[in-house]
Formats: C-alpha cells, structure tokens, sequence
C-alpha cells in the first residue's frame, strides 16, 4: 500500500464532506465511499503522491513562507553558494544477496569512504562562479586531476570537506566577482 496509513484514514472522510456539499447544491443522491478508494484515488491521479512528512514548529514555518526579497537589491548581487560531497569509494560496484522483498537502497559496509567536496556558486540573474574542489590531503599534489580545468579553484583539508579556512580564501580568490 502506497499511501501513508493515517492518511488512508482521512481521505474519504474528507472526500465524503466535500461531495455530501456538492450533492446538495446539485440534487443527486450521494453513496459512501468503498473501502478501497483511496487506493484508486491515487491510481486515478499519477501526479500525486502520498509521503511522510517531518513536523517543523509553526514560527519556523511562518517565517519561512512569506517573500523575502528586497527590491533595492539587484539580481546580480544575490548569490547562492553550495557544496556537495562525492564519495570517491565504489560503493555501488560490491553486490550482495537480500531478500526479493527488501526495498533498501543502502548497507552499511567496511569500506574506506574518500570523500571530495565540490563548492558551486551561482548568482541570482544566473552567472555561475568556477567551482572549488576540495581534496582529502595534507599537502596540495599536482596530480589530483587528470585534465585540470582552467580557472577551477583546488584545495585540500584532511578530510576533503570545506572549513573556515577554504570558505574565507574561497572568498577571496573565487567569489571577489
């Protein structure tokens, strides 16, 4: 069953009031709902889906959903920066046997995880600033790229992730636009 148990339970009674309200303003007899209609309601409409959501608290919320732009602020000033980490390891490669039933997508494993993080900026009227990638190592090795790409910004940590130290000369020699 697809859609989320408690939600299977409200639905009908949902879609129940709203036609027991159109029955009186169009005069036609109206019958319960079947058991299974939920179900066929979703198969009815591909472009919705049933999923679980998190709860967030309602301040939180408000704040989040009213218009946050400042017309004084011109697009080519508003950025957006994000990093991303890639896994070096071939997790994917190792096959193991479960059962037919187990729709897990992941296991835990021994494997060592080398990790690289890609910083990307963009900016709001979609000028792209040349990325940042950050390699696990003590010391800057010039092999790290096969075909390194003219105007991409390297560094290294120890872990391969970003610090304070890489985001404030990121700043400083990627971002400066």
């Amino acid at each position: 069953m697809s859609l989320a148990l408690p939600f299977i339970v409200y639905v009908p009674t949902l879609a129940f009031s709203i036609a027991r309200r159109w029955s009186t303003t169009t005069n036609k007899p109206i019958k319960p709902l079947g058991k299974n209609w939920a179900r066929a309601f979703e198969k009815r409409h591909p472009e919705l889906k049933a999923r679980r959501v998190k709860s967030i608290d309602w301040k939180r919320y408000e704040n989040n959903i009213y218009d946050k732009t400042d017309a004084a602020v011109l697009l080519e000033n508003v950025y957006n920066m994000d990093e991303t980490g890639v896994m070096l390891s071939k997790l994917g490669s190792v096959k193991v046997l479960v059962g037919k039933d187990d729709r897990r997508d992941y296991r835990g494993t021994g494997m060592k995880r080398t990790m690289v993080t890609a910083v990307e900026c963009i900016s709001a009227d979609g000028r792209a600033l040349l990325p940042l990638i950050i390699w696990p190592a003590l010391t800057h090795r010039s092999n790290w790229t096969t075909y390194p790409i003219s105007g991409w910004h390297y560094g290294f940590s120890k872990s391969g992730y970003n610090d304070s130290k890489i985001s404030l000369e990121w700043l400083t020699r990627a971002f400066n636009p």
